[in-house]
């Protein structure tokens, strides 16, 4: 996993467009100001996912409906930061697309995404080894397993 910088993201002409940003709880707030600032959409996932499942009426379709709105959310939540550039995706809060009920592959659905776009994942969590992405305390258990797929590191340049 190299160092990459957001004009990297931009360019990148890769299969799959996923970047990650190491951050702190701290830095949560900050750096989601400071995209938006710059006219980068951030999207919450676990508040977006867990507000549109609150409002169905029936579930006998979750996984698929899920799936259906995850992709139009993020859709439409790209910004176009220059005219001939990938269009970028900057996402936080992923828990939630391992909640068992939900029957996701999680790592999937983000590779999904990428494919159209450059999706920048804010992390805070750690990254063990070169492709997976998981919780301190769910190490073994729950997490990205990005094995098949070249995901970059971001440096705090954003």
């Amino acid at each position: 996993m190299g160092i990459y910088r957001l004009l990297d993201v931009l360019k990148t002409t890769d299969r799959y467009k996923l970047f990650v940003l190491e951050i702190g709880d701290q830095d949560l707030d900050r750096i989601v100001t400071n995209l938006s600032s710059q006219t980068i959409k951030v999207t919450n996932i676990g508040k977006e996912l867990s507000a549109y499942i609150d409002s169905l009426e029936d579930f006998r379709y979750l996984t698929i409906d899920v799936y259906d709105f995850l992709g139009k959310l993020l859709d439409e939540r790209k910004s176009k930061l220059e005219e001939k550039a990938n269009d970028v995706i900057v996402v936080f809060n992923l828990g939630i697309l391992f909640e068992p009920v939900l029957e996701l592959n999680a790592a999937q659905v983000l590779k999904d995404i990428s494919k159209e776009a450059s999706v920048i994942i804010l992390w805070e969590g750690i990254i063990d080894s070169q492709d997976r992405l998981c919780w301190p305390t769910q190490k073994d258990k729950i997490f990205f397993d990005f094995n098949d797929v070249d995901i970059k590191k971001l440096s705090y340049a954003i």
